[in-house]
Order: C-alpha cells, then sequence, then structure tokens
C-alpha cells in the first residue's frame, strides 16, 4: 500500500448516518476528489476543523481500486476570517457552488486551484466590499479562460454580441468598461475609480455568470446565493 500526501480545500459536506462525514475536497495536485470520513461527528480525538467545509487541509491518503481512504488530516487554515463574516461567507460557497458544478472527479486544475487558494486568502483578511465583488469577477474570468469558452482577444463588443444573442441583455457602458479592463487584466483601474460602483460590478457578475451558465449548460446563480433578488 503506497500513501500519498497534499492538500486541499473542502468546498463540499455532507453529515450521513449518526456520525461520518461525505466530503468533497479540491486538491492541488489530484483535483476534485470525494471521500467518507468515517466517525468523525463522534470523534474527541481528531481535528474535526480539518474535516469542514472552507478549511484548507493538509491529507494522508490511499487509494484503494477508485476510491480516496484518507488516514490523516489536519488544518493548514481554517479561514476565520471568513466564517465569521456572513457576507464572506456568501462569496466563498458561491465560488465552491461553481466549483462543484464544473470541476469532475479526479479532473486535475492546479490554476484554478491556485487561484482559489489565492481568493481565499484575500478574502480572509479584506473588509472591503467593492474588492471583493471584483474578486468574484476575476474568479469567473479566469473560469472562463480555464474552460476555453472565452471570447478570442477579450473583445468586449464580441461579448456584448454573444451575450445578446444568449438574452436579452444591455451592457450599459459603465459595465462594458467594467468587462474591458477585466478582460485586460488590469483590474486596478476599476479598483482606483470609485464611479465603478458595487452595483455596475455585481450587474458584471451576472452577465459573466449568465455567459457561464449557457456555455457550460449549468446554473450558477449570484442573485441566490449572493444577494436575494436583483433586477438588472
Amino acid at each position: 500500500m503506497i500513501f500519498l500526501r497534499g492538500k486541499g480545500i473542502i468546498i463540499a459536506k455532507k453529515d450521513i448516518e449518526e456520525s461520518d462525514r461525505y466530503i468533497t475536497i479540491f486538491m492541488e495536485d489530484y483535483g476534485k476528489v470525494s471521500t467518507v470520513i468515517k466517525g468523525i461527528r463522534k470523534s474527541k480525538k481528531r481535528d474535526k476543523t480539518a474535516v469542514d467545509i472552507l478549511s484548507l487541509t493538509d491529507f494522508q491518503f490511499y487509494r484503494k481500486n477508485d476510491s480516496l481512504i484518507i488516514s490523516n488530516f489536519s488544518t493548514v487554515k481554517d479561514y476565520m476570517g471568513i466564517k465569521s463574516d456572513i457576507d464572506k461567507i456568501n462569496i466563498a460557497f458561491y465560488i465552491f457552488f461553481t466549483l462543484n458544478q464544473i470541476l469532475v472527479e479526479n479532473g486535475r486544475n492546479r490554476k484554478l486551484y491556485e487561484i482559489l487558494e489565492k481568493t481565499l486568502d484575500y478574502l480572509d483578511k479584506s473588509n472591503d466590499m467593492r474588492k471583493n465583488y471584483l474578486l468574484i469577477l476575476f474568479f469567473l474570468n479566469t473560469l472562463i479562460k480555464e474552460e476555453g469558452i472565452s471570447i478570442d482577444n477579450g473583445n468586449v463588443e464580441e461579448f456584448q454580441t454573444e451575450i445578446q444573442s444568449q438574452r436579452k441583455v444591455e451592457i450599459d457602458n459603465n459595465v462594458k468598461e467594467i468587462l474591458k479592463y477585466l478582460f485586460q487584466e488590469d483590474l486596478r483601474v476599476i479598483i482606483n475609480d470609485e464611479k465603478y460602483k458595487i452595483d455596475y460590478i455585481r450587474k458584471a457578475i451576472l452577465i459573466l455568470e449568465n455567459y457561464i451558465n449557457f456555455n457550460l449548460d449549468i446554473n450558477i446563480n449570484a442573485q441566490k446565493i449572493l444577494w436575494g433578488a436583483l433586477l438588472w
């Protein structure tokens, strides 16, 4: 039996039976993996935080057939700065929900993993909600690139045409400028210019979300997870 080791972020959990927990982990080296931790909810010795959602954890494990069997684990980061703020929790859960729909079991994507870890590190310390929403925008744009559905050369006009063909949505000038700087990887312009208000950033998030949903045939929903009802 060969034991392996790697770190990962818990992106979903479900308590089952009386004491077990089913977890989904996005691992740096092994991609998205799911497994059951036996007896964890009644254990007085093992690190429960390490197998709770929104934790970065170091795992020791082995593979048996197609299953991953975890033998040991310990918390690397618990992201208490996120867990103590409901708005930050919603942002993290929105990102996790999105990843769970896109990632396939055992499918590796180191770039997305690295972006996720950096995103959580930033969110853990940030108290600026406007910048936190820009963080979501950056994450969604990275996801579009990684999934190979980006518009060639990041052309906003082509992107607008594509969006309007999918759904009758008009993109106003401020939102269009946000998308332009996003595609040009120059978010500093948006960060430093207060004219790009949080409502415009929200609308840009919804536009990217709709584009992802249409092209990947999934159903992420910022209105439900982040804000409740939000009008265009």
